[in-house]
């Protein structure tokens, strides 16, 4: 069974990220020459477009997280060098329990996140063989916006004027065959969707003109509504749609059936208990009138934390 090169300093990725590559590649059965080039050559992007606190964290990030953050960016194409995708470094926290408390202590470990450029999204979007035309735009105070519901399509009156607040995002995809896919979105309507995030950071959208942040939402969304949509773009639309970081359960210790807890509880209610004792106290078993109550256990695991500064 092949395993992964083990790394543990920054030299060690300098020095074995190709071999790491082509084991990591086997592993998943790629056998596309092209694929395995491009992977090396993001790869490589990666490591040494970085400074020395960066890559250092590269090293310490586990390894199938960072194989499968280059491997995201090389299906979308992007370039770490061009500043295309971003690599976001999470640190990683286990819960223990101290004196009582529950204590979070670093791991020294990170998990990898990518970010792609929203420049370079509507890039690829320009680039679809379908596409005739794509563009966004900010909607200020003062627009109305109509959008006609046998079609689909909006409509504006009034004059966009940019010194005013911004209401909201539009976006608009032409296709060769004249076809129109158009979405406007709210400055409200794009925080509720953003907030579906896990890394959502309400201080991003505290600004709402000339904003990446909605832009970006729009952009995502848009996405879902155009046809023939390359490999590329579905790449990123996976990647952009980040799921949770979830808690991490140490699977070699005991673990108490929730499920089965939970109907205990339902069954058993623990307050206004009514328990029937014998009419003759002196036969009556002290075992049947009481009752034990036993808490679960509360299941260690580790947490990651956003590290702030790379945002």
């Amino acid at each position: 069974m092949t395993t992964l090169k083990k790394i543990e300093t920054a030299g060690d990725l300098q020095n074995g990220f190709i071999e790491l590559s082509n084991e990591h590649l086997k592993l998943r059965a790629s056998d596309n020459k092209e694929f395995q080039k491009e992977f090396v050559k993001t790869f490589s992007d990666l490591i040494f477009s970085q400074n020395d606190e960066m890559l250092e964290k590269l090293s310490k990030t586990k390894q199938n997280s960072l194989l499968n953050a280059v491997f995201k960016a090389t299906e979308a194409g992007a370039s770490f060098a061009k500043k295309e995708v971003s690599f976001i470094p999470f640190e990683i926290f286990k819960k223990e329990k101290k004196g009582g408390a529950d204590v979070k202590t670093a791991t020294g470990e990170y998990e990898a996140l990518v970010i792609f450029d929203i420049n370079f999204q509507k890039q690829q979007i320009l680039k679809l063989q379908n596409c005739k035309r794509f563009f966004t735009a900010e909607i200020h105070e003062g627009v109305k916006i109509i959008n006609d519901l046998t079609t689909g399509n909006y409509s504006f009156s009034g004059d966009n004027d940019v010194t005013k607040p911004t209401i909201g995002y539009y976006a608009v995809f032409i296709s060769t065959d004249d076809e129109r896919y158009e979405l406007f979105m709210s400055c409200a309507e794009i925080v509720e969707r953003a907030k579906f995030s896990p890394q959502f950071k309400a201080d991003n959208y505290k600004k709402t003109s000339s904003s990446i942040h909605y832009e970006k939402i729009v952009v995502r969304n848009i996405m879902k509504l155009i046809p023939k949509i390359s490999e590329e773009l579905r790449s990123i639309m996976s990647s952009d749609e980040h799921s949770a970081f979830t808690d991490y359960i140490d699977v070699t210790e005991k673990k108490d059936n929730k499920l089965e807890a939970a109907k205990k509880e339902l069954a058993e209610p623990t307050t206004d208990k009514i328990v029937e004792t014998s009419e003759n106290p002196e036969n009556s078993d002290p075992s049947e009138s009481t009752e034990k109550e036993e808490t679960p256990k509360k299941e260690s695991g580790k947490q990651i934390k956003i590290d702030n500064k790379f945002f």
